[in-house]
């Protein structure tokens, strides 16, 4: 166990100091009360110590270092329970506590998660969706937390621990995937509204244009292209805006794991709901407009490339905005410029094959945007998410 230090710590809001530089020093086995009115800045306080927040002057150190140098083993050793309780509603009590458990770095089975909820009161209540629960109940499933974080298998030394956590990265990654997939089928209404919109719009075209065929082969490819990009919009500003609600971001940010690679494995999983069904549909509602079935391919392919790009931007301009009153129209101002040259180019590959020139070109650009805004994007949105929280 580690020591736990704050040396002359203040905070400020609005240019206005909120406490004197406070300095104190806890030993394992310690703990330590504050106490204050409203609006005096215990939570603050606490969020500092976690590193959620910047310090104004001081620091907080962990076994003698600064939090910051020592982040994953701070983390580790780390266990936070905030205002929002950083759980689900659509998820029971136990799907709660072992995803948590597997981001806080302590990855436990099924039985070690229901001993934890038994022992808070909640075993025959464990399977249950936690909107059905009371506050309280609530409250008790999120301090189930306190006890998966307490269990640990034998060989449980440093060096253990530290590869453990190299080897659970790719576990929490999935965790988080699965987590969001599952909230996604059983949220059905936030993932059936960006498809029917796709299908309405692909659908609503052709009656209004009329049943010439050169025109509909003509416009199919844009028409398709830009309800793909307006759909996929519709579910960017839920990105992360729920996990900031319900204090699951916090969670996020303090887990031992990079941020980038959860926010990765976020991407992926608001991919896989909003834009990989629209990859599947494009080729059948394509036949409205009268495509051939290689043109029909090509849009496949270049849905294929470019809804992970809009997904990326997309995330990148809900970390921006998120917590901001507005923030799905500052979205779309944010990121329709940054869509555009996907649009061109996914748009035109098909429209290059209709005409004989080759898609190559147009596939090759899609590829070269692909690779770097996944590599750049999860970078961009954790600093963002970051700054949103402090």
């Amino acid at each position: 166990m580690s020591q736990l230090q704050a040396i002359a710590i203040s905070c400020e809001r609005g240019g206005r100091p909120l406490f004197a530089p406070q300095s104190f020093t806890l030993s394992p086995g310690q703990a330590m009360q504050i106490e204050g009115g409203n609006g005096s800045g215990k939570t603050s306080l606490l969020r500092m110590v976690c590193g959620l927040a910047p310090t104004a002057s001081g620091e907080v150190r962990w076994g003698g270092q600064a939090i910051a140098e020592v982040r994953h083993a701070f983390s580790l050793d780390l266990l936070y329970l905030g205002h929002s309780l950083g759980l689900k509603d659509e998820l029971s009590a136990v799907e709660n506590l072992r995803v948590a458990s597997v981001l806080a770095g302590h990855p436990v089975g099924h039985e070690e998660a229901l001993q934890a909820l038994q022992a808070q009161g909640l075993g025959s209540r464990s399977h249950l969706p936690l909107r059905v629960l009371s506050q309280g109940q609530k409250r008790r499933a999120s301090c189930a937390r306190r006890l998966v974080a307490l269990y640990q298998p034998p060989s449980s030394g440093f060096g253990w621990r530290c590869a453990a956590l190299e080897a659970g990265r790719m576990n929490a990654f999935f965790a988080l995937v699965a987590r969001d997939l599952r909230l996604a089928f059983r949220r059905k209404a936030e993932v059936l509204s960006g498809v029917f919109f796709f299908v309405v719009v692909a659908a609503l075209f052709p009656l209004a244009i009329g049943p010439e065929a050169a025109t509909l082969r003509h416009i199919g490819p844009g028409v398709l292209w830009v309800g793909a990009l307006l759909a996929s919009m519709l579910t960017l500003p839920r990105l992360f805006e729920n996990d900031w609600r319900d204090g699951s971001l916090e969670h996020l940010v303090l887990s031992p794991h990079p941020l980038g690679l959860l926010v990765l494995g976020k991407i992926v999983a608001h991919w896989l709901v909003s834009g990989l069904p629209l990859v599947a549909l494009a080729p059948l509602l394509g036949l409205q407009f009268d495509l051939p079935s290689d043109a029909l391919g090509m849009l496949a392919l270049s849905l294929l490339l470019g809804t992970p790009v809009l997904s990326c931007i997309g995330a990148i301009g809900a970390a921006l905005t998120l917590g901001v009153r507005g923030g799905g129209v500052l979205v779309a101002l944010l990121v329709l410029p940054l869509f555009v040259p996907v649009l061109v180019f996914g748009a035109g590959a098909v429209e290059a094959l209709n005409s004989g020139l080759g898609a190559q070109a147009h596939v090759s650009i899609l590829l070269a945007m692909l690779l770097p805004t996944v590599f750049f994007s999860p970078w961009a949105c954790s600093a963002a998410l970051r700054i949103a929280l402090e």
